[in-house]
């Protein structure tokens, strides 16, 4: 450092201080209000300092053997007082004196110059010496901690591996630990020598940075709804995606897992509920600010995941944000020493919940009384039960054997992380492996990622990501006599649903489907022919039968910033990101005995290509006069991205072993491709104030183009605006000394969605309409869809109020927000009574509005008592959807509801069951005289069958007769209305043990076809039902399954849709619990490195619910069904 005073000039800084005193000089109104930005990951305290100096145009003056400025810090603060960041830095220990543009340092304590806290020295008759090391809770060194011996300025600072040695002046003495960002700890020494010190995370949270649209904010004047999960809430969770990570870890941030099934997507994620029943809802991702999938990072590269959730906070991003904003934020270099950090774990699989299926035998006597024949014989029955001809009366256990496997899943992470003041870097590399619990199924991601900051001069810093990663899925299929056929892109995106064009789900409803009548595999090695003699799940899964699907991405994100003057910088971000997605699936003929082959087999193979480019121009400029605080930001985005598809297709292959499209038969070979691309144009700003950092305004406004609409609609203007008050710095609330946070705060704005197809507006002629001409048939085209030419965005009014609140420095905190939220101009197809009408189909209109409303909840609290630290963290959140009207889609029904005629209508929310109200079952044949007339729904009633509730009629009262015109209503929905979650940690000394808790409430399940009915299409029945059915020779009222009977494909009056079916899918899971152990710093010395932790864990260890048996709520499914998983983990953190 420039300033840097030696011992020559002792006799200049003698006269300096007496100046000082003599005139009484004071810090001058910039001094006071000066604030600074300061990111530090365990820097020296000269470090600092220089950074200070270059945000500032102050120098600062101290003596080098009086102040210890080799001291490591770690700040992570955003427009902070300098002499706040001084006591932050210094503590109480330091003092200091503002005279024009210097600063004076001074230490309390005598002249003397600082020991060296690991340097042995002699210790008196009278005296002694500790010793010890300060570490996180995750065991990592906190490098300058302060150790000080209470009510003394006797005190040291931890080295670079956090230990210490200290010269205490008496027996009694109590240590006080504090460090930046960190707990404050006393410990009374009591005859102890060494020390193994665990500090937490400060409760008070008030220097803490969010991450936002653009840059970051000090959390306490953040106006909008934001929340933010960091590292640690993710980290060491043996999840393959991030998006699993995050569930129930945040107010109004609803993640729904629908498989377990390796490579699956990891979750549905809705931001304050569902916000559209036309455009896609997705919320939008952003990695490092540049549109991504949160599902392709490794989840130990990740630093913060934001989730912006009102309009103030998220309308920045205008056109992709009306559904909320996720950004994640990856680990940077720090000016550190270089290191070099190992993390890794093995897993261990199963299903969460199997259905579990009756026996052979069992089946044969229940099939008798559903079908009411003998279809079965009494000596049958002996046969299957006595299990002495398996090959002739088989006991198979098709969906047990095919879920026979523990899949074992592993994951390793290798970082380097270091750098200087000028240069900083962050290398990792991932592997993760994972197996399924089917055989054949499998999943890897190897991912790769490198973050380079260079500071180029004075005002320039350059920071450059590039990362990588490549995935392959495999899966076993059916064979080709079960297989789809050719599939076209419109088909694959149809069975996108199903598992992206995987037939391994038929396989597995199909294990659900069939009996344990049916042969899976005789004696002599030959295959059972099944039901509809074309094998069974045991033979496909034998077969040569399989998908394989392959996945590269690559891209780089640079960004570079000009800083001319403290005040203004210019930033220029540039993004491009490849895509290759690749699939061929095989379905292979296959001999099943002697006797039968199937031997049709072929092959669909496609690749998609997709590229996506991104330009970002900002400029900000901040100035801070007195107490004012100003911020403007203006930006330019352009983005574009573009697909092309390519898809083939051949059948008949000579041979199982040589799979590639030209060994197939040219004859009906398929084929088809196509390109597409959108872009969108991008203007923005954002005004920011704040007085004195109690009363804040912020306000922003974008301007969007999109290419998905036409020119007289391709632009539209999204405002928001926020009011934000901190009550707890008002001068009447200072000497309130419980009170350490209060903050109200509002937001309105309008944001826009565009997530549908890339050529909504545009007439398309479909070719294969024949018309009569002379006679005769001539091919020609046609419109077969009606579009509409002004079709526009569709909006979404956001309206927020909260409050912020914290107790007992911060140790105490509670936050609840109402939100309201409007959506209008819905894009959106209407029902199918609309085009019958017209005579044509009609593609994405304007049409309809959705509002969603609620509140949401969270609070906190942590505390130390000596060697033990424990927090609990919950949140809760209530979201009330409803659909306002459909528009076009407007259709009344006869009872009064307006809507489409099956789950969406006015007034109640969207994914909604409309079906039947029942009163338990008939008790016998004399019961269904005396019960409403209900032959509309079921004309031959019988004892057993359920009761069906006549609810209304023509006039809107009863009318003595149930019927599907007037007795149908709203049976609840798929969409939950209760989430919420729950942390509890705790440390003691070297321990730590966590449990994540995690549930939902208010929402409605059903399973149907081979899930929910026995004997559906010559399927099974599980035990449950059979348990549990209605007994005419013990007739009750409420039995948990109505009359056995043989359900047809189309199903029967009992299968109709009621509140039978429909029941609560409401669930609390243990999410995860982990117990770990940091080895103490004798053990790591030992053995040459910095940190050592190892772990073991769960992953969805358990749900408490009142779901059907075996079946996870969390799925609602009609047969194939891939379980949640379970998985049980060790692993370590390692550090060198």
């Amino acid at each position: 450092m420039k300033n840097i005073l030696n011992k020559n000039r002792t006799v200049k800084i003698s006269v300096l201080m007496f100046a000082l005193a003599l005139f009484n000089l004071h810090a001058n109104s910039y001094s006071q209000n000066k604030k600074v930005s300061i990111e530090a990951n365990n820097e020296t305290i000269e470090s600092v300092l220089k950074k200070i100096e270059n945000q500032s145009q102050f120098r600062f003056f101290y003596k080098t053997g009086q102040l210890n400025v080799s001291k490591r810090v770690t700040l992570s603060i955003e427009k902070t007082p300098i002499k706040e960041v001084l006591q932050m830095v210094f503590g109480d220990g330091v003092t200091y004196t503002m005279v024009k543009n210097q600063i004076v340092l001074k230490s309390k304590r005598p002249d003397n110059p600082i020991e060296n806290p690991l340097r042995k020295s002699k210790i008196d008759q009278e005296q002694r010496v500790v010793t010890g090391v300060i570490t996180d809770e995750m065991g990592v060194p906190l490098a300058g901690a302060n150790v000080v011996e209470k009510g003394t300025t006797n005190g040291v600072t931890a080295d670079f591996d956090g230990n210490f040695s200290l010269e205490l002046s008496s027996d009694d003495a109590v240590l006080v630990i504090s460090y930046i960002g960190f707990a404050t700890k006393e410990i009374p020494v009591a005859g102890q020598s060494t020390f193994n010190i665990q500090l937490v995370e400060s409760a008070a949270g008030l220097e803490e940075v969010v991450v936002v649209g653009f840059g970051t904010q000090k959390k306490v004047n953040v106006i909008g709804s934001v929340s933010q999960v960091s590292s640690k809430d993710i980290e060491n969770r043996p999840v393959t995606q991030v998006s699993q990570a995050i569930t129930g870890q945040m107010p109004g941030v609803t993640v729904v897992q629908r498989s377990g099934r390796p490579g699956q997507s990891g979750g549905n994620i809705s931001v304050r509920g569902v916000g559209s029943f036309g455009a896609t809802p997705d919320a939008l991702v952003l990695i490092d600010g540049i549109a991504g999938s949160m599902n392709d990072i490794n989840p130990d590269d990740i630093k913060s995941i934001s989730v912006l959730k009102d309009a103030s906070s998220a309308a920045i991003y205008g056109a992709r944000s009306a559904n909320g904003v996720i950004l994640i934020t990856t680990k940077s270099g720090s000016e550190n020493k270089f290191s070099v950090n190992y993390n890794s774990y093995v897993g261990f699989n199963a299903a969460t919940e199997l259905p579990k299926f009756v026996n052979s035998w069992e089946y044969a006597e229940m099939y008798n009384i559903a079908s009411g024949s003998n279809s079965f014989t009494a000596e049958d029955i002996a046969k299957y039960k006595a299990q002495d001809d398996p090959d002739n009366y088989p006991n198979t256990k098709f969906l047990e054997d095919l879920f026979s496997k523990n899949g074992v899943q592993t994951s390793h992470t290798l970082t380097l992380n270091g750098g200087d003041e000028k240069n900083k870097y962050y290398v990792s590399a991932g592997i993760l492996e994972q197996d399924g619990i089917i055989p054949k199924n499998s999943f890897s991601r190897y991912n790769f990622r490198m973050n380079l900051q260079n500071k180029l001069g004075d005002k320039f810093e350059l920071s450059t990501r590039f990362f990588g990663s490549v995935e392959k899925r495999e899966e076993p299929q059916v064979t080709g006599n079960k297989g789809p056929g050719y599939q076209s892109e419109a088909n694959r995106a149809t069975d996108a649903t199903n598992n992206a064009g995987s037939f391994m789900s038929q396989l597995v409803s199909n294990a659900v489907r069939y009996p344990a009548i049916e042969l899976g595999q005789d004696s002599q090695g030959n295959f059972g022919i099944g039901p509809e003699s074309g094998g069974t799940p045991v033979a496909w899964l034998a077969s040569d039968s399989y998908l394989e699907n392959p996945r590269t991405k690559a891209g780089v994100n640079v960004k570079l910033d000009y800083k001319p003057n403290d005040n203004l910088v210019f930033s220029a971000i540039g993004g491009y990101n490849f895509t290759l997605h690749e699939e061929r699936s095989y379905y292979a003929s296959q001999r099943l005995d002697e006797n039968i082959f199937l031997g049709q087999s072929y092959l669909n193979q496609y690749s998609n290509k997709e590229i996506y480019k991104t330009l970002q121009l900002t400029g900000e400029w901040s100035k801070e006069v007195g107490v004012h605080d100003f911020s403007f930001l203006g930006g330019y985005s352009f983005e574009n991205e573009e697909f092309s598809f390519f898809n083939g297709y051949r059948q008949n292959f000579a041979s199982n072993d040589y799979t590639v499209l030209d060994l197939g038969s040219a004859e009906n070979q398929q084929s088809s491709g196509f390109d597409a691309e959108w872009a969108l144009q991008s203007f923005f700003s954002r005004l920011k104030y704040s007085f004195d950092e109690r009363y804040l305004f912020e306000a922003t406004l974008r301007y969007d183009g999109s290419s998905r609409f036409p020119k007289n609609n391709k632009y539209a203007v999204f405002p928001a605006a926020a009011l934000g008050w901190r009550a707890s710095q008002e001068s009447f609330l200072q000497d309130v000394s419980w009170l350490s946070n209060l903050k109200f705060k509002a937001s309105w704005g309008i944001l826009g969605n565009q997530n549908i197809g890339n050529y909504p507006y545009q007439t398309v002629l479909a070719s294969g309409r024949d018309y009569a001409l002379g006679g005769g048939l001539s091919t020609g085209a046609a419109y077969s869809t009606y579009r509409d030419a002004n079709i526009k965005w569709e909006s979404t009014e956001t309206t927020d109020v909260g409050v912020e609140t914290g107790f007992f420095d911060g140790k105490l905190t509670f936050n609840a927000t109402y939100f309201r939220r409007n959506t209008t101009d819905v894009l959106f197809k209407p029902s199918s009574s609309v085009s019958s009408v017209l005579g044509v189909g009609i593609s994405e209109t304007n049409t309809g509005a959705v509002k969603n409303t609620g509140w949401e909840f969270d609070m906190g609290y942590r505390d130390t008592k000596g060697d033990f630290s424990y927090s609990i963290n919950g949140n809760f959140s209530v979201i009330d959807n409803e659909v306002v009207t459909l528009g076009l889609g407007n259709v009344e029904q006869p009872n009064g509801y307006v809507g489409n005629g099956s789950d969406l209508f006015v007034g109640f929310p969207m994914q909604m069951y409309y079906g039947y109200k029942t009163d338990g079952v008939f008790l016998n044949d004399g019961e269904i005289a005396n019960w409403p007339d209900q032959s509309a729904v079921n004309p031959t009633s019988q004892a057993g069958d359920f009761r069906y509730k006549d609810i209304s009629g023509p006039d809107g009262v009863p009318d003595g007769k149930v019927d599907p015109t007037y007795d149908r209503t709203y049976l609840g929905s798929r969409i939950p209305k209760y989430t919420y979650g729950a942390n509890i940690n705790l440390n003691y000394k070297n321990f730590d043990f966590s449990v994540f808790l995690q549930g939902v409430g208010g929402v409605k399940g059903q399973l149907t076809n081979y899930a929910g009915y026995a004997f559906f299409n010559l399927g099974n029945i599980q035990q449950w039902q059979m348990d549990g059915r209605f007994d005419p020779n013990n007739p009750v009222r409420y039995p948990d399954y109505p009359r056995l009977e043989v359900v047809t494909n189309s199903g029967t009056p009992n299968t109709t849709t009621s509140d039978f079916w429909v029941i609560n899918a409401g669930y609390l899971r243990v999410k995860n619990v982990q117990f770990g152990y940091n080895f103490p710093n004798p053990v790591t010395d030992l053995i040459g490195i910095d940190n050592l932790r190892v772990y073991v864990g769960a992953e969805n260890l358990h749900s408490f619910n009142s779901y059907r048996d075996g079946w996870d709520p969390e799925i609602n499914s009609a047969g194939g069904y891939y379980p949640i998983l379970t998985t049980y983990t060790f692993g370590l953190n390692l550090k060198f």
